[in-house]
């Protein structure tokens, strides 16, 4: 059966943009890949240097994506940011004027907010395009979230 999606999972902390934990065409073949997948990612977490690379995060994955835009239908980018971008002086429409720029190249970017700072968040919210930021509040949320983005892009 062919995939429906092929996907990578890169994060972004105050360390670096780009941290590859998924490449494409090589997603985890069991639950022990996964399970590692997860446990890079929480490792990073706690050693990571504090700081925000949202903005330069979300420029390289719609490069990345861009690059093999030949073989497929649609490009699609979801960022999960932790909604603190004022702290380091981010404002929202330079997030904003990434995702549009990434429109230009055909790709479909989302950012989804896991809101431990609600009000920011839906401030962020209201200058992203209409449609593309998402505030999740609970873990239980994101699931559905994403779950979303990937149904009204389909």
């Amino acid at each position: 059966m062919e995939q429906r999606f092929d996907y990578s999972i890169v994060g972004h902390s105050g360390d670096s943009p780009a941290i590859p934990l998924v490449n494409f065409g090589q997603p985890p073949a069991n639950e022990k890949e996964r399970m590692s997948v997860l446990q890079t990612m929480l490792a990073h977490t706690q050693f990571c240097q504090s700081g925000d690379h949202t903005l330069s995060a979300m420029g390289k994955a719609i490069t990345s994506v861009t690059l093999g835009a030949d073989d497929h239908d649609a490009s699609l980018v979801i960022a999960l940011s932790d909604a603190n971008l004022e702290r380091y002086g981010i404002h929202p429409r330079a997030l904003a004027k990434i995702m549009e720029a990434g429109d230009a190249k055909q790709v479909k970017s989302h950012c989804i907010f896991l809101a431990s700072f609600g009000p920011e968040a839906e401030e962020i919210k209201r200058e992203l395009p209409p449609g593309r930021g998402h505030v999740c509040m609970t873990t239980q949320d994101l699931p559905r979230i994403v779950r979303d983005i990937l149904t009204s892009n389909a």
